[in-house]
């Protein structure tokens, strides 16, 4: 299956802007580049009248280049070996591709060989989100990753010692990625499935995970509470730091407690509890 890659000029308030909008139309990767940013659809769910719209809409922010092109499937990993450096998470973990060498000097070393799949590490909000884990009490407790990606959160679930980790997404490329990236972190205890919160039976979880964004997390957060025991967590990313007040005040009627916000470069990560 092709996939539409916008090659975009602009300054760094543009791209941040841009790469959030895009995300509401179905672009689900975004790759910084040194004159702004990449941004990925399938293909299939490309609208291109929507793309320029947000496009022409933010032009008064300044000059925004565009190009557009496919690519296919198969040229996806030969795109990320030329861009793709390994990232470090303060001393906690170290995210590399298999063709990296390992870094001893992190507690946890995770290998990511992303496909079509978002979540290499890279993204601020990736940060946030393993910087929330390391405050949980995750050992021994069960965990849903919401929107999995190349399945890095729930591989630092299970190596921080959660007892079952299951992880889902909406893309199939994400599934099957998820899968071979459990196998390359001796991780194959995690299960992975495509679908959407609602296609996930009604079993409640010690933590649930949800690095997605602003509009999705607004649509879902009553699943994400009753799939999440009492006393539970639930970590959110994926938006701007002007978001929280809206996800605090839709998240307190489903009895979630605010415990920590982070943000960083204006993305955030709420820490809630269930009461």
């Amino acid at each position: 299956m092709a996939t539409k890659q916008l090659s975009i000029s602009a300054t760094v308030e543009i791209t941040e802007i841009l790469m959030a909008e895009l995300g509401e139309i179905g672009f689900d990767i975004f790759e910084d580049t040194d004159s702004g940013m990449k941004a990925y659809c399938p293909l299939e769910n490309y609208d291109a009248s929507a793309a320029h719209e947000i496009i022409t809409r933010y032009r008064f922010l300044g000059p925004i280049d565009v190009v557009e092109s496919e690519i296919e499937k198969q040229n996806w990993n030969a795109v990320w070996e030329t861009n793709y450096d390994p990232i470090r998470i303060s001393d906690h973990v170290n995210i590399r591709a298999s063709f990296h060498e390992p870094d001893p000097s992190v507690a946890l070393d995770i290998v990511i060989n992303p496909k079509m799949s978002f979540g290499t590490g890279h993204h601020e909000t990736t940060t946030l989100m393993v910087k929330a884990m390391f405050l949980l009490p995750i050992e021994g407790k069960t965990v849903l990753d919401v929107g999995t990606g190349t399945g890095i959160l729930a591989f630092i679930s299970l190596k921080l010692g959660a007892d079952r980790v299951h992880g889902f997404d909406i893309d199939p490329w994400s599934v099957e990625n998820s899968i071979e990236n459990a196998a390359l972190n001796g991780c194959e205890s995690a299960t992975f499935q495509e679908g959407t919160i609602c296609n996930e039976p009604l079993v409640a979880y010690d933590v649930v995970l949800a690095n997605i964004n602003r509009n999705i997390l607004l649509n879902e957060l009553s699943e994400y509470a009753l799939r999440l025991h009492a006393g539970g967590h639930l970590l959110l990313s994926g938006f701007y730091a002007e978001d929280i007040p809206i996800l605090l005040e839709a998240s307190s009627p489903l009895g979630l407690q605010l415990e920590e916000k982070t943000s960083l470069r204006n993305w955030a990560c709420l820490r809630l509890r269930k009461a």
